[in-house]
Protein backbone atom coordinates (compact mmCIF):
# COMPACT_ATOMS: atom_id res chain seq x y z
CA UNK A 1 0.00 0.00 0.00
CA UNK A 2 3.20 2.49 0.71
CA UNK A 3 3.94 2.06 -3.07
CA UNK A 4 0.68 2.78 -4.51
CA UNK A 5 1.07 6.06 -1.64
CA UNK A 6 4.35 7.41 -2.51
CA UNK A 7 1.79 7.70 -6.02
CA UNK A 8 -0.31 10.39 -4.52
CA UNK A 9 2.07 11.67 -1.36
CA UNK A 10 1.48 15.26 -2.21
CA UNK A 11 -2.32 15.39 -2.11
CA UNK A 12 -3.17 12.60 0.63
CA UNK A 13 -1.60 11.85 4.64
CA UNK A 14 -1.37 8.17 4.61
CA UNK A 15 -3.99 8.09 7.10
CA UNK A 16 -6.00 9.32 4.74
CA UNK A 17 -4.97 7.31 1.45
CA UNK A 18 -5.93 3.77 4.14
CA UNK A 19 -9.49 5.32 4.44
CA UNK A 20 -10.15 5.86 1.28
CA UNK A 21 -8.58 2.26 -0.09
CA UNK A 22 -10.79 1.03 2.53
CA UNK A 23 -14.02 2.67 1.44
CA UNK A 24 -13.06 1.75 -2.14
CA UNK A 25 -13.26 -2.03 -0.77
CA UNK A 26 -16.49 -1.72 1.30
CA UNK A 27 -18.32 0.04 -1.80
CA UNK A 28 -17.39 -2.94 -4.02
CA UNK A 29 -18.77 -5.63 -1.62
CA UNK A 30 -14.56 -6.57 -0.41
CA UNK A 31 -14.52 -7.93 -3.67
CA UNK A 32 -11.47 -5.40 -4.57
CA UNK A 33 -8.21 -6.16 -2.80
CA UNK A 34 -6.26 -3.66 -1.39
CA UNK A 35 -4.07 -3.37 -3.98
CA UNK A 36 -7.29 -3.12 -6.77
CA UNK A 37 -8.26 -0.47 -4.30
CA UNK A 38 -5.09 1.51 -3.84
CA UNK A 39 -5.05 1.82 -7.90
CA UNK A 40 -8.74 2.61 -8.05
CA UNK A 41 -8.00 5.32 -5.39
CA UNK A 42 -4.90 6.82 -7.80
CA UNK A 43 -7.16 6.72 -10.98
CA UNK A 44 -9.78 8.79 -8.81
CA UNK A 45 -6.99 10.94 -7.95
CA UNK A 46 -5.52 11.58 -11.52
CA UNK A 47 -2.54 9.29 -10.95
CA UNK A 48 -3.15 7.26 -13.84
CA UNK A 49 -0.51 5.23 -15.85
CA UNK A 50 1.44 7.13 -18.21
CA UNK A 51 3.58 6.72 -21.24
CA UNK A 52 7.35 5.96 -21.48
CA UNK A 53 7.58 9.55 -23.37
CA UNK A 54 5.93 11.62 -20.89
CA UNK A 55 7.86 10.35 -17.66
CA UNK A 56 8.54 13.57 -15.83
CA UNK A 57 12.20 14.10 -15.05
CA UNK A 58 11.29 14.84 -10.86
CA UNK A 59 11.78 13.18 -7.79
CA UNK A 60 8.15 11.94 -7.05
CA UNK A 61 6.97 8.09 -8.37
CA UNK A 62 5.54 7.31 -11.63
CA UNK A 63 3.36 4.62 -12.55
CA UNK A 64 3.55 2.94 -16.67
CA UNK A 65 3.16 -0.48 -18.08
CA UNK A 66 6.29 -1.39 -20.50
CA UNK A 67 7.38 -4.12 -22.53
CA UNK A 68 10.54 -6.18 -21.47
CA UNK A 69 12.93 -5.00 -24.46
CA UNK A 70 16.11 -6.72 -23.04
CA UNK A 71 17.84 -7.71 -20.01
CA UNK A 72 21.35 -6.91 -19.43
CA UNK A 73 23.85 -8.23 -17.11
CA UNK A 74 23.84 -8.00 -13.20
CA UNK A 75 27.74 -5.85 -12.56
CA UNK A 76 28.62 -6.51 -8.71
CA UNK A 77 31.48 -4.24 -6.75
CA UNK A 78 32.48 -3.20 -3.71
CA UNK A 79 31.32 0.04 -2.01
CA UNK A 80 33.52 2.41 -0.48
CA UNK A 81 32.75 1.15 3.19
CA UNK A 82 33.25 -2.44 2.18
CA UNK A 83 29.83 -3.47 1.63
CA UNK A 84 28.86 -5.50 -1.34
CA UNK A 85 26.46 -3.77 -4.37
CA UNK A 86 25.31 -5.27 -7.28
CA UNK A 87 23.16 -3.34 -10.59
CA UNK A 88 21.64 -3.84 -13.39
CA UNK A 89 19.58 -2.12 -16.41
CA UNK A 90 16.42 -3.71 -17.98
CA UNK A 91 15.46 -2.14 -20.87
CA UNK A 92 11.94 -1.69 -21.69
CA UNK A 93 9.12 -0.09 -24.33
CA UNK A 94 5.74 0.94 -25.02
CA UNK A 95 4.46 2.70 -28.14
CA UNK A 96 5.73 6.11 -27.08
CA UNK A 97 9.40 5.22 -26.60
CA UNK A 98 11.66 3.22 -24.54
CA UNK A 99 13.77 3.69 -20.89
CA UNK A 100 15.77 1.85 -19.07
CA UNK A 101 14.64 0.46 -15.47
CA UNK A 102 17.49 0.54 -12.65
CA UNK A 103 17.86 -2.67 -10.08
CA UNK A 104 20.32 -1.94 -7.22
CA UNK A 105 21.55 -4.48 -4.76
CA UNK A 106 19.09 -7.11 -4.03
CA UNK A 107 16.40 -6.00 -6.47
CA UNK A 108 18.40 -7.68 -8.89
CA UNK A 109 16.93 -10.86 -8.32
CA UNK A 110 14.09 -9.80 -10.09
CA UNK A 111 15.69 -10.88 -13.42
CA UNK A 112 14.96 -14.40 -12.83
CA UNK A 113 11.41 -13.54 -12.67
CA UNK A 114 10.96 -11.84 -15.34
CA UNK A 115 11.45 -12.41 -19.50
CA UNK A 116 11.94 -10.41 -22.57
CA UNK A 117 8.94 -10.17 -24.17
CA UNK A 118 6.91 -9.80 -20.73
CA UNK A 119 4.77 -6.89 -20.12
CA UNK A 120 5.18 -5.16 -16.29
CA UNK A 121 3.48 -2.55 -14.05
CA UNK A 122 6.19 -0.20 -12.60
CA UNK A 123 6.56 2.11 -9.61
CA UNK A 124 9.66 3.91 -9.60
CA UNK A 125 11.54 7.53 -9.61
CA UNK A 126 12.81 9.10 -12.91
CA UNK A 127 16.26 9.20 -12.27
CA UNK A 128 16.99 11.30 -15.66
CA UNK A 129 15.32 11.05 -19.16
CA UNK A 130 16.67 7.82 -19.82
CA UNK A 131 16.33 5.93 -16.50
CA UNK A 132 14.01 4.71 -13.77
CA UNK A 133 14.85 3.52 -10.76
CA UNK A 134 12.84 1.02 -9.86
CA UNK A 135 10.59 0.84 -6.42
CA UNK A 136 8.23 -1.59 -7.31
CA UNK A 137 6.71 -3.82 -10.34
CA UNK A 138 4.35 -6.70 -11.05
CA UNK A 139 4.19 -9.09 -14.11
CA UNK A 140 0.65 -8.58 -16.11
CA UNK A 141 -0.96 -10.48 -18.43
CA UNK A 142 -2.30 -7.47 -20.66
CA UNK A 143 -0.03 -6.75 -23.64
CA UNK A 144 0.81 -3.75 -25.21
CA UNK A 145 2.64 -2.89 -28.34
CA UNK A 146 6.14 -1.00 -28.59
CA UNK A 147 7.74 1.24 -31.29
CA UNK A 148 9.19 -2.21 -32.60
CA UNK A 149 6.26 -4.26 -32.86
CA UNK A 150 4.78 -4.01 -36.60
CA UNK A 151 1.78 -5.57 -35.77
CA UNK A 152 1.00 -4.26 -32.60
CA UNK A 153 -1.48 -6.44 -29.62
CA UNK A 154 0.05 -9.76 -29.53
CA UNK A 155 -3.42 -10.92 -28.17
CA UNK A 156 -2.67 -12.30 -24.60
CA UNK A 157 -5.01 -14.80 -23.20
CA UNK A 158 -7.73 -12.77 -21.61
CA UNK A 159 -7.07 -12.40 -17.69
CA UNK A 160 -9.21 -14.19 -14.88
CA UNK A 161 -10.12 -17.42 -13.66
CA UNK A 162 -12.69 -19.66 -15.48
CA UNK A 163 -15.29 -21.65 -14.10
CA UNK A 164 -17.99 -24.54 -15.19
CA UNK A 165 -21.01 -24.65 -12.86
CA UNK A 166 -24.64 -24.59 -12.10
CA UNK A 167 -26.96 -21.36 -10.80
CA UNK A 168 -28.61 -22.74 -7.35
CA UNK A 169 -29.71 -19.15 -6.29
CA UNK A 170 -30.14 -15.63 -7.78
CA UNK A 171 -30.06 -12.95 -4.79
CA UNK A 172 -32.16 -9.63 -5.77
CA UNK A 173 -30.10 -7.00 -7.57
CA UNK A 174 -28.89 -3.59 -5.08
CA UNK A 175 -28.14 -0.24 -6.13
CA UNK A 176 -25.13 1.98 -4.86
CA UNK A 177 -23.95 5.33 -5.90
CA UNK A 178 -20.88 5.38 -6.98
CA UNK A 179 -18.17 8.38 -5.65
CA UNK A 180 -18.75 10.14 -8.66
CA UNK A 181 -22.37 9.89 -8.27
CA UNK A 182 -23.41 7.74 -10.69
CA UNK A 183 -25.80 4.45 -9.62
CA UNK A 184 -24.28 1.27 -10.30
CA UNK A 185 -26.14 -2.20 -9.64
CA UNK A 186 -24.94 -5.67 -8.61
CA UNK A 187 -26.42 -8.93 -8.51
CA UNK A 188 -25.33 -11.78 -6.10
CA UNK A 189 -25.53 -15.50 -7.71
CA UNK A 190 -24.82 -18.86 -5.74
CA UNK A 191 -23.30 -21.62 -7.88
CA UNK A 192 -22.09 -24.90 -7.40
CA UNK A 193 -19.53 -26.46 -9.40
CA UNK A 194 -17.13 -29.39 -8.51
CA UNK A 195 -15.64 -28.20 -5.28
CA UNK A 196 -18.78 -27.01 -3.91
CA UNK A 197 -20.86 -23.97 -3.89
CA UNK A 198 -19.49 -20.33 -4.23
CA UNK A 199 -20.65 -16.85 -4.57
CA UNK A 200 -20.62 -15.24 -7.91
CA UNK A 201 -20.84 -11.08 -7.72
CA UNK A 202 -22.18 -9.25 -10.91
CA UNK A 203 -21.98 -5.77 -11.21
CA UNK A 204 -23.92 -5.93 -14.50
CA UNK A 205 -26.78 -7.62 -13.60
CA UNK A 206 -27.74 -7.50 -17.05
CA UNK A 207 -25.21 -10.44 -17.73
CA UNK A 208 -27.62 -12.82 -16.60
CA UNK A 209 -31.08 -11.97 -18.51
CA UNK A 210 -32.51 -15.00 -19.50
CA UNK A 211 -30.90 -17.70 -16.81
CA UNK A 212 -32.68 -19.22 -14.69
CA UNK A 213 -31.98 -21.71 -12.00
CA UNK A 214 -30.89 -25.17 -12.90
CA UNK A 215 -28.57 -23.82 -15.56
CA UNK A 216 -24.93 -24.58 -16.35
CA UNK A 217 -22.50 -21.18 -17.17
CA UNK A 218 -19.39 -21.60 -18.60
CA UNK A 219 -17.83 -17.97 -16.93
CA UNK A 220 -14.15 -16.55 -18.07
CA UNK A 221 -12.72 -13.12 -17.11
CA UNK A 222 -13.74 -13.59 -13.19
CA UNK A 223 -11.79 -12.57 -10.27
CA UNK A 224 -11.62 -13.98 -7.18
CA UNK A 225 -12.14 -12.26 -4.03
CA UNK A 226 -9.19 -12.99 -1.48
CA UNK A 227 -10.60 -11.41 1.33
CA UNK A 228 -13.64 -13.47 1.40
CA UNK A 229 -14.36 -16.10 3.99
CA UNK A 230 -15.54 -18.48 1.51
CA UNK A 231 -14.68 -19.06 -2.24
CA UNK A 232 -16.06 -15.17 -4.04
CA UNK A 233 -15.64 -14.41 -7.53
CA UNK A 234 -16.25 -10.96 -9.34
CA UNK A 235 -17.44 -10.47 -12.46
CA UNK A 236 -16.57 -7.32 -14.22
CA UNK A 237 -16.71 -5.50 -17.45
CA UNK A 238 -13.80 -8.38 -18.98
CA UNK A 239 -15.94 -11.46 -17.96
CA UNK A 240 -18.02 -13.24 -20.08
CA UNK A 241 -21.20 -15.44 -18.90
CA UNK A 242 -22.05 -18.04 -21.61
CA UNK A 243 -24.48 -21.24 -20.99
CA UNK A 244 -23.46 -24.45 -20.92
CA UNK A 245 -24.25 -28.28 -20.93
CA UNK A 246 -23.19 -28.93 -17.43
CA UNK A 247 -24.91 -29.60 -14.20
CA UNK A 248 -24.02 -30.03 -10.17
CA UNK A 249 -25.93 -30.79 -7.62
CA UNK A 250 -26.86 -28.15 -4.64
CA UNK A 251 -25.52 -29.69 -1.16
CA UNK A 252 -26.28 -28.74 2.23
CA UNK A 253 -24.66 -28.87 4.78
CA UNK A 254 -26.69 -30.03 7.96
CA UNK A 255 -26.47 -27.79 10.89
CA UNK A 256 -25.46 -30.74 13.35
CA UNK A 257 -22.29 -31.19 11.25
CA UNK A 258 -20.96 -27.40 11.37
CA UNK A 259 -17.65 -27.11 12.09
CA UNK A 260 -16.31 -23.46 14.07
CA UNK A 261 -14.15 -21.72 11.68
CA UNK A 262 -15.42 -22.73 8.23
CA UNK A 263 -17.63 -21.85 5.80
CA UNK A 264 -20.85 -23.65 4.73
CA UNK A 265 -24.54 -23.46 2.97
CA UNK A 266 -27.23 -24.61 4.49
CA UNK A 267 -30.80 -24.56 4.39
CA UNK A 268 -33.60 -24.30 7.21
CA UNK A 269 -36.28 -22.66 9.16
CA UNK A 270 -36.17 -19.51 11.17
CA UNK A 271 -38.22 -20.31 14.65
CA UNK A 272 -37.24 -16.58 16.61
CA UNK A 273 -36.40 -13.91 15.87
CA UNK A 274 -35.14 -10.31 17.88
CA UNK A 275 -35.11 -6.84 17.91
CA UNK A 276 -32.32 -5.44 15.25
CA UNK A 277 -29.35 -3.51 17.40
CA UNK A 278 -28.35 -0.57 14.92
CA UNK A 279 -24.51 0.55 15.57
CA UNK A 280 -21.95 2.52 13.50
CA UNK A 281 -18.99 0.75 11.92
CA UNK A 282 -15.57 1.81 12.27
CA UNK A 283 -15.40 3.55 9.26
CA UNK A 284 -18.49 6.02 10.24
CA UNK A 285 -21.23 3.76 8.03
CA UNK A 286 -24.85 2.80 9.54
CA UNK A 287 -25.16 -0.49 10.18
CA UNK A 288 -27.20 -2.95 11.69
CA UNK A 289 -27.22 -6.68 13.31
CA UNK A 290 -29.85 -8.93 14.59
CA UNK A 291 -30.02 -12.32 16.48
CA UNK A 292 -31.95 -15.25 15.51
CA UNK A 293 -32.37 -18.83 16.00
CA UNK A 294 -32.13 -21.57 13.00
CA UNK A 295 -33.53 -24.87 12.57
CA UNK A 296 -33.19 -27.99 10.31
CA UNK A 297 -34.00 -31.78 10.52
CA UNK A 298 -30.53 -32.29 12.06
CA UNK A 299 -30.44 -29.87 14.91
CA UNK A 300 -30.37 -26.00 15.55
CA UNK A 301 -27.87 -23.01 15.84
CA UNK A 302 -27.91 -19.47 16.79
CA UNK A 303 -27.81 -17.46 13.74
CA UNK A 304 -25.97 -13.60 13.63
CA UNK A 305 -27.63 -11.44 10.65
CA UNK A 306 -25.29 -8.29 9.63
CA UNK A 307 -26.41 -5.33 7.84
CA UNK A 308 -29.18 -4.94 5.22
CA UNK A 309 -29.99 -9.22 6.26
CA UNK A 310 -30.57 -7.60 9.92
CA UNK A 311 -32.41 -4.72 8.69
CA UNK A 312 -34.87 -6.33 6.35
CA UNK A 313 -34.90 -9.67 7.78
CA UNK A 314 -37.36 -13.03 6.68
CA UNK A 315 -40.06 -13.48 9.24
CA UNK A 316 -40.31 -16.55 11.82
CA UNK A 317 -41.43 -19.38 10.13
CA UNK A 318 -40.08 -18.63 6.82
CA UNK A 319 -37.95 -21.32 5.47
CA UNK A 320 -34.45 -19.66 3.96
CA UNK A 321 -31.06 -21.05 2.44
CA UNK A 322 -27.88 -19.90 2.99
CA UNK A 323 -25.29 -19.25 0.69
CA UNK A 324 -21.62 -18.93 1.88
CA UNK A 325 -22.05 -18.34 5.55
CA UNK A 326 -19.43 -18.66 8.52
CA UNK A 327 -19.35 -21.11 11.30
CA UNK A 328 -18.01 -19.13 14.30
CA UNK A 329 -17.40 -19.83 18.17
CA UNK A 330 -19.99 -17.48 20.30
CA UNK A 331 -18.20 -16.29 23.86
CA UNK A 332 -19.95 -19.36 25.23
CA UNK A 333 -17.89 -21.37 22.89
CA UNK A 334 -21.00 -22.54 21.49
CA UNK A 335 -21.51 -22.54 17.54
CA UNK A 336 -23.05 -20.18 16.00
CA UNK A 337 -23.33 -18.97 11.81
CA UNK A 338 -22.64 -15.18 10.83
CA UNK A 339 -24.60 -14.11 7.89
CA UNK A 340 -22.43 -11.49 6.87
CA UNK A 341 -19.98 -9.89 3.75
CA UNK A 342 -19.79 -12.47 0.88
CA UNK A 343 -22.91 -14.19 1.96
CA UNK A 344 -26.24 -15.04 0.14
CA UNK A 345 -29.54 -15.11 1.70
CA UNK A 346 -32.64 -16.73 -0.28
CA UNK A 347 -35.95 -16.38 1.45
CA UNK A 348 -37.92 -19.89 -0.09
CA UNK A 349 -41.24 -19.27 1.79
CA UNK A 350 -44.29 -17.85 -0.50
CA UNK A 351 -45.08 -14.72 0.49
CA UNK A 352 -48.46 -14.60 2.10
CA UNK A 353 -50.55 -11.17 1.04
CA UNK A 354 -53.69 -10.33 2.52
CA UNK A 355 -55.44 -7.11 2.82
CA UNK A 356 -55.38 -5.12 6.18
CA UNK A 357 -57.37 -2.20 7.71
CA UNK A 358 -55.56 -1.24 10.85
CA UNK A 359 -55.06 1.77 13.08
CA UNK A 360 -51.66 2.66 14.82
CA UNK A 361 -49.38 5.08 15.52
CA UNK A 362 -45.52 6.14 13.09
CA UNK A 363 -42.57 5.32 14.85
CA UNK A 364 -38.93 5.24 13.60
CA UNK A 365 -37.19 1.57 14.11
CA UNK A 366 -33.87 0.15 13.27
CA UNK A 367 -35.45 -1.29 10.19
CA UNK A 368 -37.32 1.99 8.98
CA UNK A 369 -40.54 3.29 9.28
CA UNK A 370 -43.01 1.03 11.01
CA UNK A 371 -47.10 1.52 12.11
CA UNK A 372 -47.75 0.03 15.87
CA UNK A 373 -50.88 -0.53 16.47
CA UNK A 374 -50.09 -2.15 20.12
CA UNK A 375 -50.24 -5.82 18.39
CA UNK A 376 -47.73 -5.99 16.13
CA UNK A 377 -45.25 -3.54 14.27
CA UNK A 378 -45.23 -2.98 10.26
CA UNK A 379 -42.63 -1.99 8.04
CA UNK A 380 -44.32 0.52 5.67
CA UNK A 381 -43.62 1.65 2.02
CA UNK A 382 -44.51 5.04 2.72
CA UNK A 383 -42.38 8.40 4.53
CA UNK A 384 -45.29 9.19 7.15
CA UNK A 385 -44.27 11.69 10.05
CA UNK A 386 -43.40 9.91 13.41
CA UNK A 387 -45.50 10.39 16.66
CA UNK A 388 -48.48 10.49 14.49
CA UNK A 389 -51.55 8.45 14.16
CA UNK A 390 -53.19 6.99 11.39
CA UNK A 391 -55.78 5.06 9.75
CA UNK A 392 -54.18 2.79 7.15
CA UNK A 393 -55.60 -0.01 4.67
CA UNK A 394 -53.34 -1.89 2.73
CA UNK A 395 -51.74 -4.97 1.81
CA UNK A 396 -49.69 -6.89 4.65
CA UNK A 397 -47.02 -9.64 3.15
CA UNK A 398 -45.03 -11.22 6.17
CA UNK A 399 -44.28 -7.84 9.05
CA UNK A 400 -44.26 -5.79 5.82
CA UNK A 401 -47.15 -3.42 5.25
CA UNK A 402 -47.60 -2.08 1.38
CA UNK A 403 -50.17 1.24 2.33
CA UNK A 404 -53.16 2.04 -0.88
CA UNK A 405 -54.71 4.43 1.39
CA UNK A 406 -54.30 6.52 5.13
CA UNK A 407 -55.73 9.08 6.66
CA UNK A 408 -55.08 10.42 9.78
CA UNK A 409 -55.96 8.89 12.91
CA UNK A 410 -57.37 10.61 16.12
CA UNK A 411 -59.00 8.71 19.15
CA UNK A 412 -61.75 9.68 21.11
CA UNK A 413 -61.64 10.96 24.91
CA UNK A 414 -64.28 7.78 25.56
CA UNK A 415 -61.26 5.09 23.82
CA UNK A 416 -58.58 6.63 25.62
CA UNK A 417 -59.93 6.14 29.00
CA UNK A 418 -61.19 3.15 27.85
CA UNK A 419 -57.58 1.58 27.19
CA UNK A 420 -56.07 3.76 30.28
CA UNK A 421 -58.66 1.68 32.38
CA UNK A 422 -57.29 -1.50 30.46
CA UNK A 423 -54.11 -0.88 30.93
CA UNK A 424 -54.31 -0.30 34.60
CA UNK A 425 -56.33 -3.78 35.46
Amino acid sequence: MRVHYSLVDDLFSFETFQALVEEVSEESGNVFDEQTSGMIVLRRAGRKHQKIARLAENPTHVLFFAKVLHKGEVRTFTRADESPGAVTKVEVGDDSGEISLVFWDERVSVLDEISVGDVIEVVGKVESKHEVRVVDLQKTVCDIPTRNDSEGFSGSPQAGETIDATIVAIGEVSTFTRRDGNEGKRVDVAIADENGICILVLWDPGVIDGFVLGDGIHATGLRRNLRSTGREYSAGSNAVIEKADVSYPVVFTPVSALVPDTTASVSGTIYSIRSAREFTTRKGAQSWVRNTEFKDDSGTMHLVLWGDNARDPPAEGDTISLFNVSCKTDRRGDREIQVSWGCLLINDSDPKSEKVSISGMIIETARGTCIDDGQECLLIDMSLPPGTEYYVEGVKTGDKLSIVSYSEFTRSADELNERIRFINE
